[in-house]
C-alpha cells in the first residue's frame, strides 16, 4: 500500500484568535470541532504558513464566482424588466420565525402603512417559530390583496405556486389543513375573485429576483 502524501492542515479559531499548523486531519478536526473557525490543507508547509499570514481567507472558486458573477448580471438583467405592482414572499432567513413581507417594486414595505400594529422592526409581520413558511406565504397575498383593493393597483406578484395556483383558487385538500390555515385559503380566495372582478392581475415571479424576498435566493 503506498504510502500518501504529507499534507499539512491550517486552523484559525476565530472566538480565540489562534491560528495553528498541525499535520494530522484528525487532530484538526478535533481542535475545531464545535467552534467557530476555518480550516484548509495545503500540499506544502510555506503554503500553509502563507494563508495564516494572510488572515486565514478563503479564496472563492474561480469558476464558482464566474458563475455567481454571470448570475449577478443576469438577474439585474431581469430585475430591470419587473413591472409597478405589489410583491410578497415569506421566509426564516433571520431564524426568528417566519416572517412575511410586502413591498413595492423598489422593495419598500407596505405593511408600516396598512398593518402598524403587526409590524416588526424590519417592515415585516412575524407569525413566530410555529407557522409554516407556506402559510406566511398565504398571509402575503392576503396582505398584498387587501392593500391592492385600497391603492387600486392592479398588479401582484409572488414566488409560492402553491399560494399562487392552489391556495388562492381555494383549490386544497382540506382535511390535512390546519384550521387557521383553511380559513384563511377561505378569505385569501375571496378576495382574490374581488381583485380579479376590477381587473387586478397575480403572477408568477422568480425569487430571485423578487423585490421582497426575504433572502432564500441570494
Amino acid at each position: 500500500m503506498t504510502k500518501g502524501k504529507k499534507k499539512f492542515y491550517c486552523y484559525f479559531l476565530i472566538d480565540q484568535n489562534i491560528s495553528s499548523i498541525t499535520t494530522s486531519w484528525e487532530e484538526c478536526k478535533k481542535i475545531t470541532s464545535g467552534t467557530r473557525s476555518r480550516y484548509k490543507s495545503f500540499p506544502t508547509l510555506e503554503e500553509a504558513e502563507t494563508w495564516i499570514k494572510e488572515g486565514c481567507i478563503y479564496q472563492p472558486n474561480p469558476i464558482e464566482a464566474q458563475k455567481k458573477k454571470e448570475k449577478k448580471i443576469y438577474n439585474l438583467s431581469l430585475k430591470s424588466s419587473l413591472e409597478e405592482g405589489i410583491y410578497f414572499d415569506a421566509g426564516t432567513g433571520r431564524k426568528i420565525g417566519v416572517e412575511v413581507r410586502v413591498t413595492n417594486l423598489q422593495g419598500t414595505s407596505y405593511l408600516n402603512k396598512f398593518f402598524p400594529a403587526k409590524v416588526n422592526e424590519f417592515g415585516n409581520i412575524n407569525l413566530g417559530m410555529e407557522a409554516t413558511n407556506n402559510y406566511g406565504e398565504l398571509l402575503g397575498l392576503y396582505c398584498a390583496l387587501k392593500i391592492a383593493l385600497r391603492k387600486q393597483i392592479l398588479k401582484i406578484f409572488g414566488d409560492s405556486n402553491l399560494v399562487l395556483e392552489f391556495w388562492s383558487k381555494n383549490r386544497a385538500n382540506k382535511t390535512n389543513l390546519p384550521e387557521a390555515t383553511v380559513r384563511l385559503i377561505h378569505l385569501v380566495s375571496s378576495l382574490r375573485k374581488e381583485f380579479e372582478s376590477f381587473g387586478g392581475t397575480v403572477h408568477y415571479v422568480s425569487g430571485d429576483i423578487n423585490p421582497a424576498d426575504l433572502g432564500f435566493h441570494k
